[in-house]
């Protein structure tokens, strides 16, 4: 995970996170199309996530999700799964669905509203993620997230998942404290 250096304690500290696996939510889904321009004038193929103020490019036979906070992020057809609807359903305009609950474990940790963050993922594509920042609202600030590994019964974060920012309004709306 490449966090930036001012919250890079979070990596010391596994004592500071908790357990989290999703909720079911209503999001809206859809087909990518790299020639389309979504909510990026003047460019095709990009959605601009305004959350963590992130531009990224969608995958030709990929999707592109709407999120509880109306968020646009563009997923593969490996993360597909989640959205509770078949693929032959799902066109070039958005489909309302309503997310599955998985039971995948998430290791989170809350990054005080007053602390602005950055965190590079790669899941194919790289994207900087800015967390906390300025005219966004996120409660009591944003949370950043990785995949947890079970050790001796123990679930703890997985520094080698690149991670993601939830915002922290729309944490309790997605996700649920274990």
């Amino acid at each position: 995970m490449i966090i930036s250096d001012n919250i890079s304690y979070i990596l010391d500290s596994p004592e500071l996170w908790s357990r989290f696996r999703n909720r079911s939510y209503t999001a809206k889904i859809q087909r990518s199309d790299r020639e389309r321009i979504y909510n990026v004038p003047g460019k095709k193929g990009v959605v601009y996530n305004y959350l963590e103020d992130s531009y990224e490019p969608v995958s030709e036979g990929g999707f592109i999700v709407t999120g509880a906070l109306g968020e646009l992020w563009p997923i593969g057809s490996g993360s597909f799964a989640k959205y509770g609807i078949s693929r032959t359903d799902v066109g070039f305009e958005p489909v309302e669905v309503r997310t599955l609950e998985q039971d995948t474990v998430y290791a989170a940790v809350q990054i005080p509203e007053q602390v602005q963050f950055t965190l590079e993922t790669d899941y194919g594509e790289r994207a900087l993620l800015r967390g906390n920042r300025p005219g966004i609202a996120h409660g009591d600030g944003d949370w950043v997230m990785v995949f947890a590994r079970e050790e001796n019964g123990v679930f703890l974060p997985d520094f080698s998942d690149s991670g993601r920012i939830v915002n922290g309004r729309s944490m309790s709306i997605l996700y649920r404290e274990l």
